[in-house]
């Protein structure tokens, strides 16, 4: 589950591309705003869509809808883990990660979280106490309370391919 932007949904990308390459199954939660709801389909990945929106920096009423998309959000995505029933579930950032994550923890599935930036986003920060396993692209990134591993930030093979080409 990642959403919003390139840099939440291309690493997410990275990984779940991986997962099917190794024959997982790999079901992506997102939403129907962000880069993910173009990208996503591409890959051939099917995208379960939730109704969130961001909720900071913004007027009360837009607060007050945010509020209730993320309400709404929240039971979709319980009854989507229920329905799907996955091994584990990752969350990659981005506001739609929130309610997918919680319900994962709620539904008791193992939660692995992924923060790409150098500071921990705020739906990270509150996922990583109900993560199983948490892993961050940078030192630092988290809290000194929370235990997490530095493994750095999944690149796409096709990334990968073009930067070795160019130079030899």
């Amino acid at each position: 589950m990642a959403g919003g932007t390139g840099g939440h949904v291309y690493p997410a990308l990275a990984v779940a591309t991986e997962l099917l390459s190794r024959g997982y199954r790999v079901e992506w939660v997102g939403t129907a705003r962000g880069l993910e709801h173009r990208v996503v389909p591409a890959a051939g990945i099917t995208l379960h869509c939730l109704p969130v929106r961001g909720v900071r920096g913004k007027s009360a009423l837009h607060k007050i809808f945010g509020l209730l998309f993320l309400l709404l959000a929240a039971v979709q995505a319980l009854w989507l883990v229920f329905r799907l029933a996955p091994r584990c579930v990752v969350g990659m950032g981005g506001y739609v990660a929130g309610p997918a994550g919680v319900a994962a923890w709620l539904l008791r599935k193992p939660l692995l979280i992924h923060e790409q930036n150098a500071v921990a986003g705020t739906t990270n920060s509150m996922l990583a106490p109900l993560a199983s396993t948490i892993i961050a692209g940078y030192p630092g990134a988290f809290k000194e309370d929370i235990q997490y591993t530095v493994l750095g930030n999944p690149v796409r093979r096709e990334l990968v391919a073009a930067g070795a080409a160019s130079h030899y």
